[in-house]
């Protein structure tokens, strides 16, 4: 199927796709097709459907809470067609919707759309797409098995159908109210300042343009939209780099865990090791969710566990240990497999407590020894590094027989951050974007006086790195200065030796140094092209 050159101009109608969509975009008059999913009098979506019947087999949906009124104060007028219309003639609709609330062909499950042929049954008042109707149906209603006549087919929307009269009638009225001439107001051209590419912007495109080009469910989209990378995850790429070892420090966080033992664990983060492991913790301890926590498992000689739980924030009077959410509300993945990640190798490493693989949420817990069986199974994050007679005396709390439940409270009252990277690259990241706006909006500042002032020196060199113009003259001369007439006879002699003067009269030159010097240099390249 092709179209021809007058076809596509226009000569003999609009016929290309791309003038279809565009006057479907343009089209805002009164024979515009009703929306299938809407009241034809308010426009807006029906929550009680029914459907006036029209004597040409096809029918308009109003919503019951708005043709009821109407119907009452218009002596039972119908509004699109004037014809009368009593509200026991209403036929209540029955639509099927899907999981997503999408209305959809009960048969076929197909969702309905603009283009869809809608049909209801008049007998029944379930609605369906016409294929079903024509193919499956037997005439019989596959949904309420009542029987029905081609007479109860009535067309709710046909996209392939000519206007129906109730189309005509209120184009007719349209084009009668908008014959007067209308004058053009030219709007005034306005430049538009090119938009600001995200600083996430990958090379790749969504491809909703290409699923739109092969798919008739979705609107036609004639631009490609690039798709964006994950913030977060171009967050954790940044502090994960590989850096020089000097910049170890900066990549990593320092808090400091404030007990009710009258002490405090002084903790270090690897940042650098288990990003988004750190920044779950640190988000957490921002918003206070450690605060007031109890640490409820105890294993002498193993381990200290802790976490804040969902039944009461900060902390699980019960002591389960079985709750706890992470900072986006759902488990996150490991971290443990990453290149360079630290191991259960000595005592006080602060690890992340789960209940399978990807199961992390904010439970964690420190090492009273080297625990190298849970390596490959726990994420490592950080480690002790002062308060070492803090974790000794939480490792003697006795705990309860037969359970793991400290005896005596422990509770961490507040958790203190000294340096988080992740608000440092939060910080450099800001001033950059607030950098690339303020060069989009002044392109012409772009360049700097120094950008100028060298791009005019590498004008006055040419190809083989001589200097020509005035630098040239300059440098025959032995002067810094502006020389007078470079301009005009920058090709001359300019470094001739100035006679001598003698009481302010000039003396002439002797004939030997006014003659011309007949012997001639050796040029090399193109010269200077003074001759041409």
């Amino acid at each position: 199927m092709y179209i021809t050159h007058a076809e596509h101009s226009g000569l003999l109608g609009q016929h290309s796709s791309s003038s279809g969509f565009r006057g479907k975009a343009e089209n805002n008059t009164a024979d515009a097709r009703q929306p299938y999913d809407c009241c034809a009098i308010s426009l807006q979506p029906f929550a009680h459907p029914v459907c006036a019947p029209h004597e040409d087999g096809t029918g308009t949906v109003y919503d019951l809470l708005n043709i009821v009124p109407w119907l009452k104060e218009h002596d039972n007028t119908e509004p699109h067609t004037n014809t009368k219309l009593s509200p026991s003639s209403l036929i209540t609709l029955h639509y099927a919707r899907n999981a997503k609330g999408q209305l959809h062909d009960p048969i076929s499950f197909k969702t309905l759309s603009e283009h869809s042929h809608i049909v209801v049954i008049r007998t029944t008042g379930n609605v369906f797409l016409a294929e079903s109707v024509g193919k499956l149906a037997g005439g019989r209603d596959l949904v309420s098995d009542v029987p029905f006549t081609k007479e109860d087919i009535i067309t709710l929307q046909n996209p392939y159908a000519a206007p129906t009269p109730a189309q005509q009638a209120s184009s007719t009225a349209t084009s009668s109210t908008t014959l007067a001439p209308v004058e053009k107001k030219v709007a005034p051209v306005v430049r538009v300042a090119k938009a600001v590419q995200p600083y996430n912007a990958s090379p790749y495109s969504t491809g909703a343009a290409g699923a739109s080009l092969t798919s008739t469910s979705l609107d036609p989209l004639t631009k490609g939209e690039m798709a964006l990378y994950d913030e977060e995850e171009l967050m954790y790429d940044d502090i994960s780099r590989e850096r020089k070892e000097k910049d170890r420090i900066r990549r990593r966080a320092y808090i400091r865990m404030v007990t009710n033992l009258g002490g405090s664990l002084n903790l270090e983060l690897f940042c650098d090791k288990a990003p988004k492991t750190c920044y779950n913790f640190l988000m957490l301890a921002r918003q206070g969710k450690y605060d007031d926590c109890p640490f409820h498992r105890l294993i002498p000689g193993f381990m200290l566990a802790s976490g804040f739980f969902t039944q009461i924030q900060g902390g699980d009077p019960t002591g389960t240990g079985r709750g706890g959410e992470s900072y986006w509300g759902t488990p996150f993945r490991d971290e443990y497999e990453l290149k360079g990640a630290e191991k259960h190798a000595v005592r006080g490493m602060l690890s992340m407590a789960n209940k399978g693989a990807s199961t992390n949420g904010s439970q964690f817990f420190l090492t009273f020894k080297p625990t190298p069986h849970l390596d490959g199974k726990h994420t490592v994050f950080g480690k002790l590094v002062g308060g070492e007679d803090i974790l000794s005396a939480m490792e003697v709390v006795p705990v309860k027989p037969g359970t793991d439940k400290p005896t005596k409270p422990i509770k961490i009252t507040e958790v203190v951050i000294y340096q988080d990277p992740f608000e440092d690259y939060k910080k450099r990241l800001a001033k950059k974007q607030a950098a690339a706006e303020d060069l989009a909006s002044s392109p012409a500042s772009g360049m700097s006086a120094g950008r100028k002032l060298s791009t005019q020196k590498e004008d006055n060199v040419n190809w083989f790195g001589e200097r020509i113009g005035r630098d040239a003259v300059a440098a025959v001369s032995g002067k810094t200065g502006p020389v007078v007439g470079a301009s005009v006879g920058k090709y001359l002699n300019a470094g001739a030796t100035p006679a001598p003067t003698t009481g302010g009269v000039k003396r002439p030159l002797p004939d030997a140094a006014m003659e011309p010097e007949t012997k001639k240099k050796k040029k090399l390249g193109f010269g200077d092209f003074g001759s041409w």
